[in-house]
């Protein structure tokens, strides 16, 4: 019997480290079930609004100036864009395209050319020996302060020759430079004033290309919109005439004129005075024959006249072009 209870000790001894073996997953999950670990610590927050995010500053926010210059941007003409489209995209005259790309004829444009593009209506002027920031400022009409409010990056005494500055020349007129419109440019936008305050006397028909404005004579003739002057000089029955290409596309023109104010190439604005009502030409009193044409078509001014309420006489007459 004794000898029997040995063997089994024995026997036990030897298997029972193999069975806490085989028996080990087991075991892990019992452990699992039967002690619970320290949870993991969960944080609330509490917000007024949960359904809004709420972002505190480390510090007081505040906006600075950048020392840098404005921007210039690069444009690669593409097929079928004009002077005045690419002008029209990035807000700026057809004068400042050509100005700072050496354009004087906008038939100079080229598909696949590159152009620099200021930020604005700006000259983009490269510093030459001998200058100073007041002989350029004068040069373009403009105050020293103007130049440094444009460009942040220019300094009291920076007349370094080959610095780059930018000049903000807002009404787009750079000194003695003048742009000839060769190509027609195509119609973006709509509504322009009237080029001078009178009566109408004629409209616009198959047998009369314009419309007639009769006007005390000597009367200030203004541009209808901002444009380049496209031609100046007599139209044989018309008398006198001056023609504005407006810078989103259309064409005006003013005949019979006592006198032209401007001259070809020219930029001019809104309201600017350019020519005075006269009797130059086949009239019967002093008046403005108005004409307007898109892509060289003649068409009726009253489409892009002001939507204002206009003194009209017909039969009138005062004359033709």
């Amino acid at each position: 019997m004794a000898v029997v209870m040995t063997a089994a000790l024995y026997v036990f001894a030897a298997m029972a480290p193999l069975a806490i073996i085989a028996a080990g997953p087991a075991l892990a999950r019992l452990a699992a079930i039967a002690v619970t670990p320290p949870a993991t610590p969960v944080y609330a927050y509490a917000m007024d609004d949960p359904a809004r995010s709420i972002v505190h500053a480390r510090s007081s926010m505040f906006t600075t100036l950048s020392d840098e210059p404005p921007a210039l941007r690069a444009h690669v003409v593409a097929p079928g864009e004009t002077l005045v489209s690419i002008a029209a995209r990035y807000g700026v005259a057809p004068q400042t395209l050509a100005y700072n790309n050496s354009i004087v004829d906008t038939a100079q444009l080229k598909v696949g050319e590159s152009l620099i593009v200021p930020p604005y209506d700006a000259a983009i002027h490269v510093v030459r020996e001998g200058e100073t920031l007041s002989t350029i400022a004068a040069e373009f009409g403009v105050g020293v302060e103007a130049i440094r409010a444009a460009d942040p990056s220019t300094f009291a005494d920076d007349d370094t020759p080959g610095r780059t500055l930018i000049v903000a020349v807002p009404d787009a007129r750079y000194p003695g430079f003048r742009l000839r419109v060769s190509d027609a440019p195509r119609v973006i936008a709509p509504r322009i004033r009237w080029p001078t305050d009178g009566v109408i006397t004629q409209l616009f028909s198959a047998a009369h290309t314009g419309i007639d404005i009769a006007a005390p004579y000597g009367s200030p003739i203004v541009a209808p919109d901002a444009g380049t002057v496209s031609s100046v000089g007599d139209r044989g029955p018309g008398g006198l005439a001056v023609c504005v290409y407006h810078d989103w596309g259309l064409e005006t023109c003013e005949y019979h004129t006592a006198a032209v104010t401007v001259e070809v190439g020219e930029r001019v604005v809104a309201g600017e005075r350019i020519a005075l009502v006269g009797l130059s030409g086949v009239t019967t009193g002093p008046h403005v024959h108005w004409e307007a044409r898109t892509n060289g078509v003649l068409v009726d001014p009253m489409t892009y006249a002001p939507a204002t309420t206009a003194i009209i006489r017909i039969g009138g007459a005062t004359g033709s072009p």
